[in-house]
């Protein structure tokens, strides 16, 4: 992200405190030479008649910035996941759950974009702030490879290598077991997400959504879409890999998905 970009932030605010006090001094001035001269008194009465009459003129002015400010937002969110590779992995898998947007793999809106930074922190807690760390390395290593020659990076080609799959089999098989005690850890996830959704505008159309128990299915089922098609494909590729037990108990979290 650009310098300008990190300064729009700032200089919204800045541009709206210029328009609203320079408002206000040119009203003082007005009445300041109307009644020749103003004292306290004066001005915190025109403060507050400024502030119930005039303000309802700066609203168009007040929601553009919020928007613009909000844009902001959910773009450096979205950039920092860039920068966290592994995070991006495993979003795409589920990415066309979001509403379209121009740039992004969005389709269904079934999900909103305010979910990510909850479903992150969950995904640190299920699986351990060591691996996810080492997830992220792994990813980066994986990126580096498909990096194109003028700089920029084949995410297709990122989506496809076998060991982003491999990668991302590891790390759901884990997800897997922790939802052995499946009721008791979906409402776990439900609240964390639910708490630590990503801010948006009051008048945004996700402004009161909520990841709920279908949504968490959903994200789920398209989360696990790979593994599970492996599962069909390579059973035994994945019990020599993992184990019985191991694919046993993913296997039962899939049925249960399918329960929900």
């Amino acid at each position: 992200m650009s310098d300008i970009d990190t300064q729009a932030g700032p200089k919204s605010c800045e541009a709206i405190a210029n328009t609203m006090i320079g408002h206000f001094v040119t009203r003082l001035e007005v009445e300041a030479t109307r009644q020749g001269g103003l004292t306290a008194q004066d001005i915190r009465l025109l403060a507050e008649q400024f502030m119930a009459d005039d303000m309802t003129r700066f609203e168009s002015t007040f929601r553009r910035s919020y928007d613009g400010c909000t844009a902001l937002r959910e773009a450096r969110q979205w950039e920092s996941t860039r920068r966290r590779p592994f995070d991006r992995v495993l979003m795409k898998s589920f990415a066309h759950l979001f509403p379209a947007r121009q740039g992004d793999d969005g389709g269904q809106g079934l999900l909103s974009r305010r979910v990510i930074s909850g479903f992150n922190m969950a995904v640190d807690k299920m699986i351990g702030p060591a691996l996810y760390e080492q997830c992220q390395a792994k990813s980066q290593a994986i990126l580096e490879r498909h990096r194109t020659s003028n700089g920029t990076l084949d995410w297709q080609a990122v989506h496809a290598d076998p060991e982003t799959h491999a990668l991302t089999n590891d790390v759901l098989v884990v997800v897997a077991h922790y939802f052995a005690n499946f009721e008791r850890r979906r409402e776990w996830f439900l609240t964390l997400v639910n708490s630590h959704l990503g801010k948006v505008a009051a008048t945004a159309p996700d402004a009161h959504w909520q990841l709920t128990e279908h949504g968490f299915a959903e994200l789920m089922r398209a989360l696990f879409a790979d593994l599970r098609a492996a599962l069909v494909s390579a059973p035994a590729s994945l019990r020599k890999r993992y184990g019985d037990h191991t694919v046993d108990t993913v296997e039962a979290f899939l049925q249960r998905l399918e329960q929900s």
